[in-house]
């Protein structure tokens, strides 16, 4: 099942290209665990993959991110199929199903990590930090540390981190 909806932020941050699966099929050892899937997600569309256990939904953003190789089938973010291109030349960013916060590292300093890895200036890397923890919520909690969060306030802030960068899509 499919579920949609838009995104009204900044497209900076919603995205700035959509992604297109264009009869994406993903085998293992010859098992199909990924039947012919064809559909378009828009900038600043959010797509929520649900169904049963084992239907093949963390294979599909695995797909996307670049972190599985499709047996058939093209993989577009915006006008450029990405299908063979490696994880780190997409411009995804991913939020992993155990959001992977650093546990010494305050919400705010988990944020900044893309930015600084990316070697982007202190002062844009605090405006976006500041953006971004504003979007999901969670500016008041930018000094705590993880262990001090809620299971869904640490996914916030994963999101955060992944929407700081900028990527040109987010893959969670």
């Amino acid at each position: 099942m499919l579920m949609k909806t838009t995104v009204t932020s900044s497209p900076s941050l919603a995205g700035t290209s959509g992604i297109t699966l264009d009869s994406l099929r993903v085998s293992y050892h010859g098992n199909v665990v990924l039947k012919p899937l064809s559909l378009t997600i828009e900038p600043g569309e959010v797509l929520a993959l649900i169904g049963p256990s084992g239907s093949g939904k963390t294979t599909v953003l695995r797909a996307i991110a670049g972190f599985v190789q499709p047996a058939g089938g093209r993989i577009l973010i915006g006008d450029t199929d990405v299908t063979q291109l490696p994880p780190y030349k997409r411009g995804l960013a991913m939020v992993v199903q155990n959001y992977a916060l650093f546990p010494h590292m305050k919400v705010e300093d988990n944020v900044a990590f893309g930015l600084r890895a990316q070697k982007q200036p202190r002062g844009l890397i605090a405006e976006r930090v500041t953006e971004a923890l504003k979007i999901v919520g969670m500016a008041d909690y930018a000094t705590r540390y993880p262990h001090q969060l809620s299971g869904g306030q640490q996914q916030r802030v994963a999101i955060a981190r992944a929407i700081a960068v900028r990527p040109r899509g987010a893959v969670a």
